[in-house]
């Protein structure tokens, strides 16, 4: 009688095809189909994928697949009968050893022991991957370098006050560059709430002279009247007329001075700025 691989491989060459294009065709490895064509069925995957692909193979060679898969059941059937009769023959013949003596056995015991430990020193030297108990560990993870973090954080305040000086210098140059005096800025007249009378001066001249080109705006304070406001150039000379205090502001105070009561004065101020004059 024919066995399971036999019949097998004899439908295949029936057809003329190799193992190659029957596992094309049934979407089965040939590996597998070469196994079962030389009756190996143990190919480590589950029973019921064998069972399927050989339902599946016999198919496709036009035998009976109930019969293969029966003949298969009753291989694997008598496989396993003869494989435990082998293990109750085998375990039959085992002859069972004399036992040790018992003094011997604890000497035997720390003997394997003191063998399969370790120095205490290979666990109490931890490497770079050793935890707490000496034992080498795969997941350590490692250390954070926060320094990174705090240099990063030093580099972006540094380029911030870069970015805020250059600004303010900026600023200072384009108001050098052209002052224009605000009106609004200028001081706004002093109103006394006590409700005591403002006594109203005489009449007074003051004149401004113009050392070089600055801008000026003159503003009297009890009024909030503007006397003055325009350019001076070099040598230029104004006089202002005012009752009461002024409040003069410039441009250029290295360009400006003024006469008042015969003696003359300067700002005392460089660049930008504004004095009152009482």
């Amino acid at each position: 009688m024919q066995s399971i691989g036999e019949r097998l491989e004899e439908a295949r060459k029936k057809k003329g095809i190799s193992i190659r294009e029957a596992a094309d065709a049934t979407k089965i490895r040939g590996d597998f189909l070469d196994c079962f064509e030389k009756d190996k069925f143990d190919i480590g995957i589950p029973d019921i994928y064998v069972h399927g692909f050989l339902c599946n193979y016999s198919k496709f060679l036009h035998i009976d697949p109930a019969k293969i898969v029966t003949d298969y059941n009753s291989f694997k059937l008598g496989r396993s009968k003869i494989s435990k009769r082998d293990r109750g023959e085998l375990l039959g013949r085992l002859d069972m050893p004399d036992p040790a003596p018992e003094k011997e056995e604890p000497a035997s015991m720390e003997a394997q022991q003191s063998d399969n430990l370790a120095p205490l020193g290979s666990f109490s030297q931890g490497g770079p991957n050793t935890g707490a108990s000496g034992l080498v560990s795969n997941d350590a993870e490692p250390e954070i370098d926060y320094s990174l973090y705090w240099k990063l954080g030093f580099a972006v305040a540094a380029v911030f006050a870069v970015f805020i000086l250059l600004v303010y210098v900026v600023w200072n140059v384009i108001n050098k560059e052209s002052p224009e005096i605000n009106p609004e800025l200028v001081e706004a007249p002093v109103i006394n709430s006590s409700g005591a009378q403002i006594l109203e001066s005489a009449e007074e001249v003051i004149k401004l002279i113009a050392s070089g080109d600055v801008n000026v705006l003159v503003i009297e304070k009890g009024s909030n009247n503007r006397l003055f406001s325009d350019p001076m150039a070099a040598g230029e000379e104004i006089e202002i007329r005012k009752n009461g205090p002024v409040t003069i502001a410039f441009s250029e105070g290295r360009n400006l001075s003024y006469t008042k009561g015969g003696q003359t004065y300067s700002p005392g101020t460089d660049g930008l700025g504004r004095i009152t004059i009482p």
